[in-house]
């Protein structure tokens, strides 16, 4: 480890006690980074599994808002407390109405166990989720949402210690991607006040040569020291900007 990366992780974990929460270790991207979660459980879900109503997701958005955090045109990751337990988001582009497709278009596949709650908004209708059982659980298909004011969203949930998922989003030849080209992947951590973005290098946020964008989460046990501070989940993101096995 190099001095330049331990001081950063000294001043992370500083940081991260000052404000009540779990130590939050921050590194290059090869060695991942890790993310608080925030309180949305009176935003968050309310609902049936499967289903993510357009209102709780713009609420969602609003709450990141407030805290300067823009998360129009772009997919927004974000942990979260929520009336489902530990939850881990994907907020694609920034829901303000509602209406029919224009120009938003995405494809996702992602992994996670079995047991975990799936929850989305898919304005077209594409994406299948696997049934909930002893092994993995699957959702893939295409988002389609209308980008003039509307957008998508999943959601695993009644995450607990130990369990990873993995994301991977790739561009649709031929159609559309409705989001901030240069850079439309955001990763988002509470401070214990606030929400703030986490600071990665735009290279980074972006699609591959191969178009996609693709990294791993898990959920991490706090040290002792940090769950005497704050007892709040986080999860750790190793991210990759290659196509997943």
């Amino acid at each position: 480890m190099t001095s330049k990366v331990l001081i950063s992780l000294l001043a992370a974990a500083g940081i991260a006690a000052s404000c009540g929460a779990s130590q939050i270790g921050i590194s290059a991207i090869g060695g991942g980074l890790v993310l608080n979660s925030g309180p949305l459980s009176t935003m968050a879900f309310g609902n049936a599994p499967n289903q993510w109503l357009g209102s709780s997701l713009a609420a969602v958005h609003a709450s990141i808002n407030a805290s300067g955090v823009n998360t129009n045109g772009r997919i927004t990751f974000v942990a979260a407390d929520t009336s489902a337990g530990l939850s881990f988001m994907a907020l694609i582009d920034q829901e303000l109405v509602a209406g029919v497709n224009a120009g938003g278009n995405i494809h996702m596949d992602t992994v996670a166990d079995g047991l975990n709650q799936a929850f989305i908004k898919d304005t077209s209708g594409n994406i299948v989720i696997g049934a909930n059982g002893p092994n993995a659980r699957i959702a893939s298909g295409n988002f389609g949402w209308n980008s003039n004011g509307g957008g998508d969203g999943f959601a695993w949930a009644n995450l607990a210690s130990g369990n990873t998922t993995t994301f991977r989003f790739n561009m649709i030849a031929n159609l559309v991607l409705g989001l901030n080209a240069s850079s439309p992947f955001q990763f988002v951590t509470w401070d214990g006040v606030k929400w703030s973005e986490v600071v990665v290098p735009a290279s980074l946020l972006g699609f591959s040569s191969t178009d996609d964008f693709g990294f791993s989460a898990t959920v991490l046990i706090p040290s002792p020291g940090a769950l005497a501070v704050a007892g709040i989940p986080i999860l750790g993101f190793g991210v990759r900007r290659r196509r997943m096995a």
